[in-house]
């Protein structure tokens, strides 16, 4: 009964705490709108320049979901069936979208695929860059991973005995696929393609370093109405016309998905792989890690000489860049923050998982679809109104942007405690904090410090926000100084330092692997 009621007030204080934590996260919105909406700016709705760019969101997202599906169909039957070695780098690429600095990503694809290039060194010219080409294989590569894992994952979830029944009866294989397999992974299918399309519609990076001036959506606009001109009533249109989308089209996301953001420990399927699906899932291994082993080459290879050398690597730390571009402050500037900012999001993503209510499902996970770029634009303005310290606000907007992350990453782990293993602690007169201390923590231990590594990587490498905020003259972080390095033609050094970045990302995120590997084993 004492537990019961503690439960009850658990759940109240929750409810509280998470209302509050909602409108913490939205005061900066708030007084964005509080100054500059007004309702005669919903008449750019007619705007001719507003449908192109809100009918170019669409479109590019969609068709970037619609061929991330298809190049992931066969990598992902060959992944559910094997359990070789590339079968596990298949598996790996679901870190890809998440832990690959985005920046990094556009420096590599302007190596293989400029007028200079590596493809074009090689005797043909792709035509790649500033298309809508550049932005979809952009985007393919992001975010195919996704849908490889949810397929393989959920084609492993099947029961042996559906395809047993189903050869005995003389049905061929590609019925199998058609007539069972696909509509018992329809679910995870629609799971995958409602994630791609709202990462490729909020793209930023990519198209805005990718697709040139022809291309822009409402992300982008937002950034340049605001950097551009300064005018934040146009640039708060787009933001709310892009919130209003995302947030439902998150909000049907989080509904879908409802409890399940990872998947059982699935087993390989029986079935032997074909040779298309072999050859394909080669060809897709090679195209996924070739773009990331040309990113991290950067480091010590110039690709236009065809040379090694670590001179630019060196030129990165030299007095002359440091005083320009600040890159060694905005290694640690990023270390910092992304230190304070996940050590935040991941405690307050496990306190909305333990809380087990339907509050983190209606709320914080629609979160996942508020612009970056309207975020950044948000506390540049408190910066202005009320001289927030940059450190401060920035560290907000990596926590408002991760808590959601942190919350999904982190459901599975704490639903799975059972609370029959503190009730014995708290027999013998245990606190709630003792229980915490002694019981409950050390066995979720590594999975909250997976998805505190998580976080890190991602914050790290995380773009949007800090280049609308235009912070790299007051508050300097390696992902917006390696932008800068590429816009004032430093090339060689910014493909270095988006390699260095690399290296810190992975190095932390393996490391951190290792680690809850390891007390996972104790």
């Amino acid at each position: 009964m004492k537990i019961g009621k503690g439960s009850c007030i658990k759940k109240t204080f929750g409810y509280t705490g998470g209302a509050f934590l909602i409108i913490i996260a939205f005061t900066p919105m708030i007084f964005l709108i509080r100054d500059f909406f007004k309702p005669e700016d919903f008449l750019l709705i007619k705007d001719p320049k507003f449908i192109r760019v809100l009918w170019f969101s669409f479109y590019q997202a969609f068709l970037s979901s619609a061929f991330a599906f298809i190049v992931a169909i066969f990598p992902a039957l060959y992944c559910a069936k094997n359990g070789n070695a590339v079968s596990l780098l298949l598996e790996n690429t679901i870190f890809i979208p998440f832990f690959f600095p985005p920046v990094s990503m556009v420096i590599a694809f302007s190596t293989i695929f400029s007028s200079s290039g590596i493809i074009a060194r090689l005797g043909f010219n792709p035509n790649i860059l500033y298309t809508l080409k550049a932005i979809l294989i952009a985007h393919v590569f992001y975010n195919s991973p996704i849908f490889v894992k949810y397929i393989s994952h959920s084609l492993m979830t099947i029961p042996p005995g559906v395809f047993d029944a189903s050869r005995l009866e003389g049905i061929n294989r590609f019925k199998i696929l058609l007539k069972i397999e696909f509509p018992l992974i329809l679910p995870s299918i629609l799971k995958a393609f409602f994630l791609v399309f709202t990462y490729s519609f909020m793209s930023f990076a990519v198209v805005l370093n990718l697709g040139g001036i022809r291309y822009s959506t409402i992300e982008v606009s937002i950034a340049n109405a605001l950097r551009g001109n300064f005018n934040f009533s146009q640039a708060l249109f787009y933001a709310l016309v892009q919130f209003a989308l995302l947030f439902v089209i998150n909000f049907i996301l989080s509904n879908v998905l409802k409890d399940n953001y990872e998947m059982a420990p699935p087993q390989k399927m029986r079935t032997k792989s074909s040779l298309v699906e072999k050859i394909v899932a080669w060809l897709y291994c090679l195209f996924e890690y070739t773009i990331i082993v040309i990113g991290l080459s950067g480091i010590c290879y110039n690709h236009h000489e065809g040379t090694f050398t670590l001179k630019h690597l060196f030129n990165l730390f030299s007095q002359e860049m440091n005083v320009k571009f600040k890159t060694i402050t905005s290694i640690f500037n990023s270390i910092n923050v992304a230190l304070i900012a996940s050590t935040i999001a991941t405690m307050i993503g496990y306190w909305l998982a333990d809380l087990k209510t339907r509050l983190a499902d209606f709320f914080i996970l629609p979160l996942l679809g508020v612009s970056g770029a309207f975020i950044g634009m948000s506390l540049l303005y408190t910066n202005i109104l009320y001289n927030v310290p940059f450190e401060l606000l920035i560290c907000f907007g990596f926590i408002f942007i991760t808590v959601p992350l942190a919350y999904s990453f982190l459901f599975q782990s704490v639903k799975g405690f059972k609370p029959e293993w503190q009730e014995a602690a708290f027999i013998d007169g245990a606190t709630r904090l003792t229980a915490f201390l002694y019981v409950k923590f050390p066995i979720l231990v590594p999975a909250i410090l997976a998805v505190f590594f998580q976080i890190f990587a991602i914050i790290y490498g995380e773009f949007t926000i800090s280049y609308t905020m235009q912070i790299r003259d007051f508050f300097p972080l390696a992902s917006v100084v390696n932008y800068s390095l590429s816009a004032h033609r430093y090339y060689l050094e910014s493909q270095a330092f988006a390699a260095l970045n690399t290296i810190i990302v992975f190095t932390t995120f393996f490391t951190a692997s290792l680690l809850t590997k390891k007390l996972t084993k104790n």
